[in-house]
């Protein structure tokens, strides 16, 4: 039976997100981004009281339970775009290839002539997939999964918050290109953000998503330890 305690944390995560995301939508800034405000926010409140983390993620985990459910419903817009998906997976499925195979090599490189060390580079490698499979990939490769978690969710938030304005700037109009772009690098957080935009861009960044996932726990144990070889 849920405790009290688990109910208050329940309580204080639901509504310091139902904040932030009336910010979001009353101000339209792209620095408010609720993931990003929600953390800082909770973070925040936990240092301030001194709560032991462990207590706060009794009330967490029934939260990250109804992840599943939230990644489902991604497939709904995917399912009104399906037509058009089955006609480009071929082009698709190239360039998340492509692009896995340069998320991996890239971060690899740049970790390493930053001074990192192979466990710490190629822990960071996988920071563009989901939590889930990056923490699979570096668990096969020796590596520190904590760190790759975080990797993971400063990406993400990264994504969310700055993936939009840039895809903007560049002048990327096609809703299609901007969606796996979004898909790609920030996984299910910047699926999340780019849905509330367009349908279309959230359906073409959820398929991005799940062949980004996929392609990189194949590519991962090539291209890592192919890099890290390289480099050594």
């Amino acid at each position: 039976m849920i405790s009290i305690q688990a109910l208050m944390f329940i309580a204080m995560t639901v509504g310091v997100f139902g904040v932030s995301h009336f910010l979001q939508v009353r101000f339209r800034h792209p620095l408010l981004n609720p993931v990003l405000i929600s953390i800082l926010t909770i973070c925040g409140i936990l240092v301030y009281m001194d709560i032991p983390f462990h207590e706060y993620r009794e009330g967490g985990d029934y939260l990250t339970d109804l992840l599943g459910i939230a990644v489902v419903a991604l497939g709904v817009p995917l399912y009104q775009q399906a037509k058009d998906i089955r006609r480009e997976l071929p082009g698709v499925l190239l360039i998340i290839t492509l692009s896995s195979s340069f998320a991996l090599a890239n971060t690899i490189f740049l970790a390493t002539m930053a001074g990192a060390s192979s466990d710490v580079a190629l822990s960071l490698a996988p920071k563009s997939v989901t939590t889930p499979i990056a923490v699979m990939i570096t668990t096969s490769l020796d590596g520190i999964p904590a760190l790759s978690a975080i990797a993971v969710i400063f990406t993400g938030i990264m994504g969310a918050v700055f993936g939009i304005p840039l895809l903007s700037l560049m002048r990327i109009t096609s809703p299609k290109a901007r969606g796996i772009a979004m898909g790609a690098a920030s996984h299910a957080i910047g699926t999340a953000r780019i849905t509330q935009s367009s349908l279309q861009e959230g359906a073409y960044s959820a398929l991005a998503l799940v062949l980004s996932a996929s392609m990189s726990a194949l590519l991962a144990p090539i291209v890592i330890p192919a890099v890290l070889g390289w480099l050594a």
